[in-house]
């Protein structure tokens, strides 16, 4: 049998603002207490004084930075890696192997992750992998996130075969700058193409007698839905893999779903994807959103009434 090494594509640490952030949280407290001790109860040189401030505010900054540097963000063509040392005697390791991820998620919750473009990113194991994992302060992080669902998207054989990340990014369409290796005529190809299919299938949507409108789910959208949808709705991180993710409104005609729309496992009840046979496309999937990402959608629609109900229909190109 073949041996199989993984072949590391991506490194990074988290951001550097964490650094600063660890200094300054034990600098600062007790700067001022030390500055008011030396000036009125010791006599020593003000030269010294800030000699000795120095030297303690290096000590506490190359402390957090040796912690920093020694502390990894892996994507091999395998797995997803953390790596954790967290003090001088503790150390924390994690991986997730691409084919154990059943979806991923990345978040940014405040000012600072979209001025400094970091964030948290989820990978959720299968049900019978170990565990998930959660990578928090990484860089780039929206671009992480597409090279980690192009790679699951791979086989394990595919995978193999990958040796740079060259051969991930070429596919994926990043911001201006970011390895875009696809040039601006075929990307626009591929847009109209992307287009002309979703207006294809919202017509389709539309034709459904009990389905009454149609909207497409937007980025700013995906972002709330993520961040306020209750976790017992698995298909939440689904949707945001998806190319193409509708809300419909639909009356109390609609037919029987597909397959169960309510699950209990042990005392836990969870709300699992479901299919959606009208649709013939790559990984399609429906699920009723909780209750607060319902009243989000409402105002997006302009005929819906106070007995019917929104759905969420995802599928790939």
């Amino acid at each position: 049998m073949q041996h199989y090494t993984d072949i590391i594509l991506y490194k990074t640490h988290q951001h550097f603002i964490v650094v600063i952030f660890r200094f300054l949280a034990v600098f600062l407290p007790y700067a001022l207490w030390v500055f008011i001790l030396w000036k009125y109860l010791l006599s020593w040189s003000i030269a010294l004084q800030w000699v000795l401030i120095l030297l303690w505010a290096g000590c506490i900054f190359g402390w957090y930075y040796f912690f920093w540097i020694k502390s990894y963000f892996i994507i091999s063509n395998e797995k997803i890696i953390v790596k954790v040392r967290n003090g001088l005697f503790s150390k924390f390791h994690m991986s997730i192997h691409y084919k154990n991820i059943r979806d991923t998620a990345f978040s940014k919750n405040n000012i600072l992750h979209y001025a400094l473009w970091y964030g948290t990113l989820f990978a959720r194991s299968s049900a019978w992998a170990v565990g998930d994992l959660e990578a928090r302060n990484i860089p780039h992080i929206e671009k992480v996130y597409k090279i980690i669902n192009a790679l699951h998207n791979f086989t394990d054989e595919e995978r193999k075969n990958i040796t740079n990340l060259e051969q991930v990014t070429q596919p994926l369409s990043f911001s201006k700058g970011e390895n875009s290796s696809v040039d601006s005529k075929e990307e626009k190809t591929i847009q109209e193409t992307l287009t002309e299919a979703t207006q294809k299938e919202k017509q389709i949507l539309l034709s459904i007698q009990w389905i009454k409108e149609v909207i497409e789910i937007t980025d700013t959208d995906r972002r709330y839905i993520f961040e306020n949808e209750e976790d017992k709705n698995h298909w939440v991180y689904e949707t945001l893999r998806r190319q193409v993710v509708f809300a419909v409104t639909h009356d109390s005609t609609f037919r029987q779903p597909d397959e169960a729309i309510v699950m209990k496992a042990w005392e836990k009840v969870i709300f699992p994807v479901i299919e959606f046979h009208e649709i013939k496309r790559k990984k399609v999937s429906s699920s009723s959103p909780w209750m607060q990402v319902h009243e989000y959608l409402v105002p997006k629609f302009k005929n819906l009434w106070d007995y019917d109900a929104t759905l969420l229909i995802w599928f790939d190109i």
